[in-house]
């Protein structure tokens, strides 16, 4: 009887580290893909963009970002003022639903690179690492391009 208690205890146990160790194999289901940013001249400012991929059953949140490229990251938003205005405000934590994506766009959320450390000239790789409230920490690499450039990678 305590032979078979052992062994039960034993593969639960097992079952709970093979469980934990997928959950920190794939940051509870958070990818991140498509990375890009904008080009820049040190000191001045620049913006990363990206998709955040949701596969995990719960709602994870962006809580902050590092990065040795700038001085500071923070998370931003852009609205329409009026007809002809576009306006830029900090947007704080932003909530990735589970099994959705979530885009930092120009037009909408990015991830502003505040008093930028270097050059970014197109073609540079950067890199920063984005802080989730349950996923952590995880890395986005992002390729320095323009605008046009972009676009026509979408057509």
């Amino acid at each position: 009887m305590k032979r078979e208690l052992l062994i039960i205890i034993a593969l639960i146990f097992t079952f709970n580290l093979i469980t934990l160790a997928q959950q920190k194999s794939n940051n509870y289901g958070i990818q991140i893909q498509k990375g890009w940013a904008r080009p820049a001249v040190k000191y001045s400012n620049s913006a990363l963009y990206f998709v955040i991929e949701n596969r995990g059953s719960k709602i994870d949140t962006l809580i902050g970002a590092q990065s040795k490229v700038a001085e500071e990251l923070e998370v931003h938003e852009s609205f329409k003022i009026d007809n002809d205005r576009m306006g830029m405000r900090p947007a704080g934590k932003v909530a990735i639903n589970p099994n959705s994506e979530f885009e930092f766009k120009p037009g909408g959320f990015h991830l502003m690179l505040l008093g930028v450390l270097k050059d970014l000239n197109i073609g540079d790789k950067i890199e920063a690492v984005l802080i989730l409230k349950y996923a952590g920490k995880i890395k986005v690499q992002a390729e320095v391009r323009d605008m046009q450039m972009t676009k026509e990678m979408k057509q």
